[in-house]
């Protein structure tokens, strides 16, 4: 797995948790929805948590590959981190997530808790920088 720098953590910081997160269904129809980043897991993964059992819940149910955006609307820039969901079975990160659902208004008990393994991270400034992965678990 690729390490979440800190710049990284700061924008995730900055952004109030919230991160976009791409998801695609068995028919390969796209998905995104903003999702809370519940803990950052040795620096190699983002812990989320599904309260509801709605697209991204069965997308990554169907193909566990998943990308996740941190823009940053003051400098036109941000990171896309991509890699691979991964059910938690371990009950303390459960807890954890289901605590910090509560945090941020969310009173209904996770149906499903997974991280993103980060394998790629990418910049999102507009510009030939993007075209390359800044960090990559691949190469």
């Amino acid at each position: 797995m690729v390490q979440i720098d800190e710049d990284i953590i700061r924008l995730i910081i900055k952004q109030k948790n919230v991160v976009l997160v791409g998801s695609v269904n068995a028919n390969g129809i796209p998905n995104i929805s903003p999702r809370y980043v519940l803990g950052i897991l040795q620096n190699e993964k983002l812990l989320f948590a599904d309260a509801f059992e709605n697209k991204t819940f069965h997308n990554i149910n169907a193909w566990p590959k998943v990308t996740v955006a941190i823009f940053d609307r003051d400098t036109q820039g941000g990171y896309q981190l991509k890699g691979d969901a991964e059910d938690v079975s371990d009950s303390n990160l459960i807890s954890q997530a289901e605590a910090k659902l509560k945090e941020y208004g969310i009173d209904f008990k996770p149906k499903k808790v997974w991280t993103l393994a980060v394998k790629d991270v990418y910049s999102l400034e507009p510009n030939a920088k993007s075209r390359s992965p800044l960090a990559s678990y691949y190469s």
